[in-house]
């Protein structure tokens, strides 16, 4: 059975849709469901509502930003969601996004220095080998959860091979993540590492609805400033130019483009694109949901559940 984890919808979804999500997730048979962290929503906050729904799925974060929140603090809400769901928690790390940490007048310095200065915090704090464990004894007897890293560079893939469990890509296409693969597992090891691969998902019924949704929901990201890079990098440039003069996403974005980065569509017909994801070298994809038309969190899981059928 394929191993796929998805997220829940970046906005609009209620405690109470949480709950439900987590529940159908895990009953549908999804390895794990993880949160997306969107001010004003905390993706560890939310982790922690779908952790006390369920019994079984991994709880995860997709992704918590390392700028907002001190690393001793990061990782005692980690643990305590770690004891909630009995060992199932995933703690996905990243540094956001320029635009996002600049309203909030976050400097961000040195990325991957950050990155690795946070995790190796990160894991003293939660496994008790950090030097402040002698002045304060905060140290609870939990096993220690998992960390992902998210990130597009291949220095940090080798970051993520090197001290996490796994790296969570998004929005890259398959030659690009070989890529990052290549260069996590250069430094993992023979450790159990996971090789996830994030990618949008526009599912529906009304095939001409999904593609004009997925050209708008990718054409939103495009210009982020990481995705920007890996997709010029990637040979499509011309997309970005052309979303750059102000030509609508429907217009920009290609079938190509939607092809390589996302599943849209009927979800029988998505298939074949989520098996190319795992002949990759992904073992676990991780869905997101965006809306087709005016898909509530809970029809979008519905569409999701399909693909499993």
């Amino acid at each position: 059975m394929m191993k796929i984890g998805i997220t829940t919808p970046i906005r609009g979804c209620s405690i109470k849709d949480l709950r439900q999500l987590a529940k159908a997730a895990e009953s549908a048979g999804f390895y794990g469901i993880f949160s997306p962290e969107v001010p004003i929503y905390s993706a560890i906050a939310n982790a922690q509502v779908m952790a006390e729904a369920t019994k079984s799925i991994k709880i995860g974060t997709w992704v918590t930003n390392i700028y907002m929140r001190k690393p001793i603090m990061c990782a005692a809400e980690a643990m305590t969601v770690q004891e909630i769901s009995e060992g199932r928690m995933i703690l996905g790390l990243g540094n956001s996004h320029k635009p996002v940490n600049d309203v909030f007048g976050i400097d961000m310095g040195d990325q991957y220095e950050a990155m690795r200065e946070y995790v190796t915090k990160i894991k003293s704090y939660a496994d008790g080998s950090s030097d402040h464990y002698e002045k304060i004894p905060i140290k609870r007897d939990l096993p220690v959860f998992d960390i992902h890293i998210t990130g597009l560079t291949e220095r940090t893939a080798a970051l993520a091979g090197e001290l996490a469990d796994g790296i969570m890509p998004y929005l890259a296409n398959l030659e690009h993540l070989r890529t990052l693969y290549s260069s996590a597992k250069s430094k993992s090891g023979d450790k159990d590492f996971e090789f996830t691969s994030g990618m949008p998902v526009f599912l529906s019924d009304n095939l001409d609805e999904a593609v004009k949704a997925a050209r708008i929901g990718v054409g939103r990201q495009a210009l982020r400033p990481s995705y920007k890079r890996v997709l010029t990098n990637s040979g499509f440039g011309d997309i970005i130019q052309k979303l750059e003069s102000g030509t609508s996403p429907e217009e920009a974005i290609s079938d190509k483009l939607l092809n390589e980065l996302c599943l849209f569509g009927k979800s029988s017909n998505c298939i074949k694109q989520l098996e190319a994801q795992f002949n990759n070298g992904s073992t676990m994809p991780i869905l997101t949901p965006f809306p087709v038309g005016n898909q509530s969190p809970l029809e979008m899981m519905d569409e999701l559940i399909k693909l499993l059928d």
